[in-house]
Parts: structure tokens; sequence; C-alpha cells
């Protein structure tokens, strides 16, 4: 499969938009540009050392669950197929009922199928019967608030007050969606 033009690559492979790199290891709470709330934030320098895979830029990612951007080449999914490539399960705790809820944003159809041929954790997941691959047609976008103790593991010092609400990672509630075979995504 070719890699769509505009998608970094760090070698060969495909580096999520979401990714973050060595280059981005400065880590504060500040206003955050995209959902304009205290959060944990982060330096940004895509592109500068090595992509961290399986770790999150903190901004980028709520950018795309806020804005749906897809993970992978951080283009805009309106009008487009939206998939979750996730382990998490449906669950009855949604604003709504059952929901599922994951913090990996939505991909394009032909995105996702890209993450599944290059992505070790997604190989892996698939490796365990443990990858749900769905179509989504409706969603909701949620933040979670962080605890001082875990605020403290990414910004060290930092002077929480117990009552004080800082933004972690965004999250996606899946609120309609149709589960796909994963040999959808492999051809």
């Amino acid at each position: 499969m070719r890699v769509p033009a505009g998608i970094r690559l760090f070698g060969s492979v495909p580096v999520p938009y979401t990714v973050a790199w060595t280059g981005e290891d400065e880590y504060y709470v500040a206003k955050c540009p995209v959902i304009h709330l205290p959060a944990i934030c982060q330096s940004s320098a895509p592109g500068v050392g090595k992509p961290t895979f399986g770790n999150p830029h903190w901004i980028r990612q709520r950018e795309a669950i806020c804005n749906d951007l897809c993970d992978i080449c951080g283009k805009s999914l309106k009008g487009r197929t939206k998939i979750s490539l996730s382990h998490a399960r449906a669950r009855f705790n949604g604003a709504n009922g059952m929901c599922v809820m994951q913090v990996e944003p939505l991909l394009h159809q032909e995105c996702a199928s890209l993450a599944m041929l290059h992505c070790p954790s997604l190989k892996k997941d698939i490796e365990n019967g443990t990858l749900f691959v769905r179509r989504v047609s409706q969603h909701r976008k949620q933040y979670a608030i962080s605890d001082p103790q875990y605020l403290d593991i990414y910004v060290p010092g930092y002077p929480a007050r117990p009552d004080e609400r800082v933004a972690a990672h965004g999250k996606v509630e899946l609120v309609k969606w149709k589960d796909l075979r994963i040999e959808v995504l492999q051809r």
C-alpha cells in the first residue's frame, strides 16, 4: 500500500499525526489552544528527533478529537467514512447508555488500513483477537480531567490544588457504529 502524500515518514514507516516526537519533551499546564481550558500541554516540534510511537502528543491528540481530524494524516474526517480501531469494549456508562469510550482518534478508512499494516500494537491486537474495527456514524467528544497524582507524572512539581480541574487526553464516545470484520481494511 502506498503512503498518501502529506503523511510524515520516519525511514519508511508512516508516523501518525498525533504521535509525539522526542524533540517535544517539555510538559506544562496552560490554557490549551484547542479546547481553551487549563490542560496538560506539550512543546510542539513534530519531526524533530524520533517518533515515540504509542505516545500521543497532548495537544495534537485533543486537536484530532475536537476538530474531527484523522489520527494518521491529520486531515478532516467531515463527510468521510470514520473508522475506529480500538480494543475498547462497549459499556453502559455513556451519556445515553451503551457506548464505546476510547482515547484513539478516528481515522479515514484508507488511513486505518495503512495503520493496520505498520502499527505493532494493532498487529498484536489483531493476533490476540482484541481489535475492534468499527464504522462510526455518530460520536461525541469528551476530555478527561486529570487528578493531581496523575498530573504529577507528566508535570512533576506542578502545584495542583485538590479542586483544580486540568484537562488530560481527549476521548471519543462512540454513540452509533457498525462492527466490521478486520478483512474489510486488509484489502
